[in-house]
């Protein structure tokens, strides 16, 4: 039975000759390696072979370096690393090295997320006998402002409940890049609490950032500024699918949000059940208030469009794109045909 990221330092003092990692959230698969590795060299494997398995990836040679271990070679940790689930002919080759692996050798193979039927198939077993599989799974929206709560103690850093949620918000579960932010925070903060404005001074230079920022002035109805931003953004060399990707995660967050208020539930219940950060909620209310259900069920169908064009799947102007749909955010009356839902 696959174990939990938590298990597994328990796990590795079971002394494993095997350890499978499966998951899709890339800081925490590497943290799990490196907890192994820090196990491993405690516990004397001294040697470490890494090797990328794609598709025509020759297993003899780790074949070959098993049987040619002398008496006197040092133990080994021998890392395989999949960009994808292993095919058939790969998954055999798997079972077999660990099936036979020795003592002195241990292997810690690392791939994508695995369903539940790929978790039973027999390669995957060869780890739960010979050690642990090690199951990772994301932090959940409501959860990532806890688990950077306690990322920043760990590091000594300290923020606001606010400061938290702006950057659970906008790190958009990118572990990867919250981890780095906190690093940056960490060395600007000079051993203070961190508030909302430290967050956005530290991340200014940061086009994700920007990108909230352009989608705040268009909220908050300061569409001229909007529309200065996204030049900006523009000439700065920023990719569309950057921005693209912000504006159509806003508004559908803000049609679920409006198809609430719609059916009777108050802006104020509604904010806070969504969790929006007090800071922030201000603007939510005026954007709720601003713009209707049905313009916000506009919107994000024609952000489904806008995400083809922003990757070269359809014809047309992106840019003027997003500014349509940054002035339909801020509430501007345009023409009949852009604020009906397109077929």
């Amino acid at each position: 039975m696959p174990i939990k990221l938590e298990q597994l330092e328990s796990a590795l003092n079971k002394n494993p000759s095997a350890v499978l990692i499966t998951g899709d959230e890339p800081l925490l698969s590497i943290e799990a390696e490196d907890t192994i590795r820090q196990s491993m060299r405690q516990r004397g494997f001294t040697e470490r072979s890494v090797y990328e398995v794609a598709r025509n990836f020759d297993f003899n040679q780790l074949f070959a370096k098993a049987d040619n271990l002398s008496l006197f070679a040092e133990r080994q940790l021998i890392e395989l690393r999949l960009d994808k689930a292993p095919d058939k002919n790969q998954q055999q080759s798997i079972n077999e090295l660990i099936s036979s692996a020795e003592d002195d050798t241990c292997y810690v193979v690392s791939c994508p997320k695995l369903d539940k039927r790929k978790l039973s198939a027999k390669w995957v077993k060869a780890f739960e006998e010979r050690g642990c599989v090690v199951q990772i799974w994301p932090v959940a929206t409501y959860q990532l402002p806890k688990w950077l709560g306690q990322r920043a103690q760990q590091m000594g850093l300290s923020l606001t409940p606010d400061a938290l949620s702006m950057l659970a918000d906008r790190s958009e579960g990118n572990l990867l890049a919250a981890k780095q932010d906190l690093e940056k925070l960490l060395l600007t903060s000079g051993g203070r609490t961190v508030d909302v404005t430290q967050v956005m001074d530290a991340v200014a230079n940061n086009a994700r950032y920007n990108t909230f920022e352009l989608i705040d002035a268009a909220l908050g109805g300061q569409l001229d500024k909007a529309a200065r931003m996204l030049e900006l953004l523009k000439q700065e060399g920023v990719v569309p699918v950057i921005i693209v990707s912000t504006v159509y995660r806003e508004a559908r967050q803000l049609m679920k949000m409006s198809e609430q208020v719609a059916r009777g539930k108050s802006i104020a219940d509604v904010i806070k059940e969504y969790r929006v950060w007090s800071s922030r909620s201000r603007l939510i209310n005026q954007a709720l208030s601003r713009v209707p259900f049905r313009v916000w069920a506009g919107l994000v169908t024609r952000c489904s469009h806008l995400d083809k064009l922003s990757k070269g799947q359809a014809e047309g102007n992106v840019w003027d794109e997003i500014l349509t749909c940054l002035m339909l955010m801020g509430g501007k009356q345009l023409w009949r045909n852009i604020v009906k839902v397109p077929h």
